[in-house]
């Protein structure tokens, strides 16, 4: 009978984790459409003349080539909201190309919720990225 109530209750905790991840990847993911969509969503396609920022599957594949784990992208993704600063940039064509992102009045904590999501890799990708990526990049970088 003991064994059943810790199976039951590991369970539980299991199924309470499980949700609350499902909650904060909506979370992030409503934050990111209120915050980030407008400019960095897909709207203008790959046609850089119709965009106002670059795609963020494009600041993700940046920011993971350097931050890999989820821990250091979020916090270097959060710390750029938090404070944009071209010296510090991974990309520093879209700074030539956008000029540098406008500050956003956000929560640190939003920010970070808004970076797991980004993290997460399921950010939309605008008609043309993967060609676009692959000229660039090559075949061969992780998405």
């Amino acid at each position: 009978m003991k064994t059943f109530s810790l199976l039951t209750i590991l369970i539980g905790m299991f199924l309470i984790q499980t949700a609350n991840a499902s909650d904060g990847h909506k979370t992030g993911q409503q934050l990111y459409k209120d915050n980030c969509a407008s400019c960095h969503g897909t709207s203008g396609g790959m046609d850089m003349n119709k965009r106002v920022a670059p795609p963020i599957i494009a600041v993700r594949m940046h920011y993971i080539g350097t931050y890999a784990d989820k821990d250091s992208f979020v916090m270097a993704v959060a710390d750029w909201v938090e404070k944009q600063d071209a010296d510090n940039s991974l990309m520093r064509g879209a700074i030539r190309r956008f000029n540098i992102m406008p500050p956003l009045s956000i929560s640190r904590a939003d920010a970070e919720k808004i970076a797991e999501y980004i993290y997460e890799g399921n950010v939309e990708k605008p008609e043309g990225f993967q060609q676009h990526f692959e000229e660039r990049h090559g075949k061969n970088r992780n998405q």
